[in-house]
């Protein structure tokens, strides 16, 4: 019997005394995302000496696969995906309405005061960024920073970790409880959680729309699934020369990331400047984020493009003026023009 390892990587320990094989076979597109899952593999492979990066994988019958339960995956996996989905709720004893407020109204009654089956860390980066972050206090700051566009520690920098599945969102959730008892609580704080109920909303919304996740018109429309072109960075950068969308693009393709709030700028110049197809810029955010989590990208990307959970319909952002309550220097674009 082999465990197969796509994401979800943190629940690998429960099943490694089980297994004579460990395959680690993670989804990429870019050179970005390739380095960053070669670090996890390297980090794995100290704790597992069974354990073996596949490029081709082929599913035998008795495998046990880690990964996510989206529709590519059931298809592909079927009776071998393994029940974990790195997720702070394993089931809903509740219901919700198509919006994010509906969801976290209903989900803050059912959090408990610290969960006790949260999976800690093996990976010594993933560990190290988390006790960084808390010890120099920043989770306290989180709600003033967390829509700069640039710098160190504006934002949490968890993300890539739990879209990879190295981190589970319940110890995250029982870090900030900790840090609370200890430091207090604030908006800050608060918000952390908030964050991490978004990505739980995302995942809980998509098992109710499923395929409509993937459909141009999203869950207000008719099924329709027209053919994506898939952009290159460089194909885009022929496109325009608004200097804000080419730094993004730059950073995009350097590091795999960008901030929320450079996301949702991006996102408004692809789908109201440019006329670009939502679908096309979630495949291009598939294809380089170091974070990408299939669920919270198709989610937000329906989101600003009005076909999604939001009443108000399709977003459009003024990037002078965002860039003026946010990145006021333009040292964002001095970086990464």
């Amino acid at each position: 019997m082999r465990l197969i390892a796509q994401h979800n990587t943190c629940f690998i320990p429960q099943f490694a005394k089980n297994v004579k094989e460990i395959i680690y076979a993670p989804i990429y597109k870019s050179k970005v995302q390739k380095d960053f899952f070669a670090k996890r593999y390297f980090e794995l492979k100290k704790y597992f000496h069974q354990i073996k990066w596949v490029e081709q994988l082929e599913l035998k019958e008795n495998d046990i696969v880690l990964a996510w339960d989206a529709t590519y995956e059931k298809k592909a996996f079927k009776d071998n995906l393994a029940p974990y989905q790195n997720r702070l709720f394993s089931k809903l004893d509740f219901n919700f309405k198509d919006s994010f407020t509906s969801f976290r109204n209903n989900a803050e009654k059912f959090l408990p005061d610290i969960f006790t089956d949260a999976v800690s860390p093996i990976d010594k980066e993933v560990i190290n960024s988390i006790n960084f972050y808390f010890e120099n206090n920043f989770a306290s700051q989180y709600f003033e920073t967390r829509n700069q566009m640039l710098g160190d520690y504006f934002s949490t920098n968890f993300s890539c970790y739990l879209s990879s599945g190295a981190l589970d969102p319940k110890f995250i959730y029982n870090k900030v409880k900790e840090y609370e008892k200890k430091h207090g609580t604030n908006k800050s704080t608060y918000w952390i959680i908030f964050e991490l109920l978004w990505r739980e909303f995302f995942y809980w919304h998509y098992q109710k729309y499923q395929r409509r996740y993937f459909s141009m018109n999203g869950i207000k429309g008719p099924l329709h699934y027209p053919e994506i072109y898939d952009y290159s960075i460089d194909e885009l950068r022929q496109i325009t020369s608004i200097p804000f969308f080419i730094a993004a693009l730059n950073e995009l393709e350097e590091t795999g990331f960008q901030s929320n709030r450079t996301r949702q700028m991006f996102a408004s110049v692809w789908i109201n400047d440019l006329n670009l197809s939502w679908l096309e810029g979630a495949k291009l955010f598939e294809n380089y984020l170091i974070d990408y989590d299939v669920y919270s990208n198709y989610g937000n990307w329906m989101y600003l493009a009005g076909v999604g959970v939001d009443p108000r319909g399709k977003r459009y952002f003024n990037i002078e003026k965002q860039l003026e309550l946010y990145n006021s220097d333009r040292s964002y674009i001095r970086k990464w023009y």
